[in-house]
């Protein structure tokens, strides 16, 4: 099971919360109150004392957070990827990339040097000339990636014929 990521942004800096309120702030992402227990028990997130109800900062909490959330992050250069079998920022084989233009970002892919496996990072569109100074493009798909063109479609071609002044009487032969 993957590392949960509790968003800090919910927590009130000068708020004392109670461990039930903790869990109900992230209810959405099924917080127990033992993992809140836990949390304090290993020395991570402090308490403002050993009385009962158990209560924390505010402060602390976001702190705590922080913390949380960004423990093994990996952090990547312009030119790497992070490859999800070698759990590692690793180069693209050959420097050669696909773009995928989306729709406020390119979404390159490319294989790992190491392991071979595709991996894929996103650029933001104004990082395209630097992208083509980096990297191979080999392909750009765009979203409407088709081989025919919608400009001799049916729909065109019934358009082009004779016109009839009422479309009643092409649906009932009388």
């Amino acid at each position: 099971m993957s590392r949960r990521l509790y968003p800090h942004n919910r927590v009130r800096y000068w708020y004392a919360y109670e461990l039930e309120e903790i869990c109900s702030l992230f209810s959405d992402k099924g917080l127990h109150i033992q993992t809140v227990r836990t949390w304090i028990n290993r020395g991570g997130l402090k308490t403002i004392d050993a009385g009962k109800p158990a209560l924390v900062y505010g402060q602390h909490l976001i702190n705590y957070l922080k913390r949380h959330n960004s423990k093994g992050k990996s952090v990547t250069q312009f030119h790497e990827f992070f490859c999800l079998k070698c759990r590692d920022a690793r180069p693209v084989h050959q420097n050669r990339v696909k773009l995928e233009i989306r729709k406020g970002f390119l979404k390159a892919c490319g294989y790992c040097r190491s392991c071979k496996k595709l991996m894929f990072k996103n650029y933001k569109r104004g990082d395209y000339s630097l992208i083509k100074q980096t990297f191979r493009v080999v392909a750009i798909l765009e979203l409407y990636d088709c081989a025919a063109h919608t400009d001799r479609t049916q729909i065109q071609d019934q358009e082009s014929g004779p016109l009839s002044e009422s479309g009643q009487g092409d649906l009932f032969h009388v």
